[in-house]
């Protein structure tokens, strides 16, 4: 089947097991990845180093985990404008408590708190509709 065109090739069988070659161009060289290379690419592209005491969401967050690993209280804001779907993974990782805070915005969770219980908590924040914030996971005071 060569010179084939993408669309005339079938359909891949689900479930894939990773190990399934891919071409892809790097640098204007053609070379092979597999599938689940791609995959730990991807999700090693997900994750967002937090240095910082004080940072505000923003749709660029989307599908993120945010490590945050200062010693100092860091601060999470909820930004508006952040439809519907909007989902972030924020973990504890320094000493420094991480907070998430409404910025105007509607935030709620179950328990009524909004801190990390501590080093290596990890919230969750979903926004069922757009700016409205769900919390969970280990959320203490």
């Amino acid at each position: 089947m060569a010179d084939a065109k993408i669309s005339a090739l079938p359909a891949a069988t689900i479930p894939l097991a990773g190990t399934e070659p891919l071409p892809l161009v790097q640098s204007g060289t053609t070379k092979k990845v597999t599938v689940d290379q791609l995959m730990q690419a991807q999700f090693a592209a997900n994750i967002v180093t937090e240095t910082t005491t004080a940072r505000t969401l923003s749709a660029s967050d989307m599908q993120k985990i945010i490590y945050c690993t200062n010693s100092s209280a860091v601060t999470i804001t909820c930004a508006a404008g952040l439809g519907a779907g909007f989902n972030v993974t924020i973990i504890q990782g320094g000493t420094g408590k991480v907070t998430v805070a409404a910025g105007g915005q509607t935030l709620v969770s179950y328990s009524s708190l909004f801190s990390t219980m501590g080093q290596y908590a990890v919230i969750s924040l979903i926004a069922p509709v757009a700016n409205t914030f769900v919390a969970a996971g280990n959320l203490g005071v």
